[in-house]
């Protein structure tokens, strides 16, 4: 038994360090709060320009997330809850016993066209975030 133990741990170090990686990640994001702590890196585009990228609020949008707050999660930063989702639908199609569905989504995300739309997608989201128009909507949710 403990040679087999041994040898799974063996066979599996990447994988393992991976999942206690995840699990230390999600721990500290879970019992801290970005909002509240110093400790979180800072945005440096928003930290020199005072505009925001689509990546500001991630952070807070996770540790929201975390405690089943999905609307202030959405209120930090909606591309990411988006995104999200989208990858759990890619996840489940993967999981599916459709190959031609399966072969297709490979496909488009292996395409120039899903790169295309994804930083196009990211331009305007950054663009739009740094408006009173869309501040404005996200303080009315």
């Amino acid at each position: 038994m403990n040679l087999k133990i041994n040898t799974l741990i063996k066979n599996n170090k990447k994988q393992i360090a991976f999942y206690v990686f995840l699990v230390c990640l999600i721990c500290l994001y879970f019992f801290n709060n970005p909002s509240k702590s110093s400790f979180f890196l800072k945005c440096p585009l928003k930290t020199i320009t005072g505009y925001e990228c689509a990546g500001c609020g991630v952070q807070r949008a996770f540790h929201e997330l975390l405690h089943f707050r999905f609307l202030e999660a959405f209120k930090f930063n909606p591309l990411f809850i988006i995104s999200i989702l989208v990858v759990l639908i890619v996840l489940i199609i993967n999981f599916s016993t459709n190959e031609k569905l399966k072969l297709g989504i490979e496909r488009f995300l292996k395409s120039k066209t899903f790169v295309f739309v994804v930083l196009i997608i990211v331009f305007v989201f950054s663009l739009l975030k740094n408006t009173d128009f869309y501040k404005d909507f996200i303080l009315n949710l």
